[in-house]
């Protein structure tokens, strides 16, 4: 392969800078929130986070199978995608319920930020639903994760096209 050609494999140069990645997590939003079943098939749903303290908060009813799987094979994934770029995580979840040490104090920062009372405490929609979050079988999911893989499509997409100009689609 000479200086001209182009390694259309090696996708190191598509990653996200750590900038980019603070931008694309650090606001909260969606995110597919993965786990394993006992028979050890990757599952995942669409759920609203918090990054917090470099941590992922994620929320749901306790009945939801989920919450035992974790219980019970901790190791989990996060995957948020947005504005053609993606970010990857692994790491162990724990499981917060009601009653445990702690409990008052998570769920009052992350119900406040979750449902946007922290920004505007005066919403009236965001106070319901602050409320609502607050149910006597809700469970909070703390997700200590390492990035894997940071993707910008944009970075691809430039990439691809300057190959194609140059000849290198062969």
């Amino acid at each position: 392969m000479t200086d001209e050609q182009v390694d259309y494999e090696d996708l190191t140069g598509m990653q996200l800078t750590d900038d980019e990645l603070s931008e694309l997590v650090g606001g909260g939003g969606e995110c597919i929130f993965n786990w394993t079943t006992k028979d050890g098939y990757p599952v995942g749903v669409v759920v609203a986070y918090v990054f917090h303290e470099g941590k992922f908060f994620t929320t749901c009813a306790e009945r939801r199978k989920r919450v035992p799987a974790l219980r019970a094979r901790p190791q989990s994934a996060i995957v948020i995608n947005r504005g053609g770029k993606t970010a990857t995580y692994k790491g162990d979840s724990t499981i917060h319920a009601n009653g445990d040490e702690g409990w008052d104090d998570l769920k009052q920062w992350f119900y406040s930020i979750l449902s946007g009372t922290d920004a505007r405490p005066d919403d009236t929609y965001r106070q319901a639903f602050c409320k609502f979050l607050d149910s006597p079988h809700r469970v909070i999911i703390e997700t200590d994760a390492r990035l894997v893989v940071g993707f910008d499509a944009h970075k691809f997409q430039q990439f691809t096209n300057e190959a194609i100009a140059a000849g290198h689609a062969d």
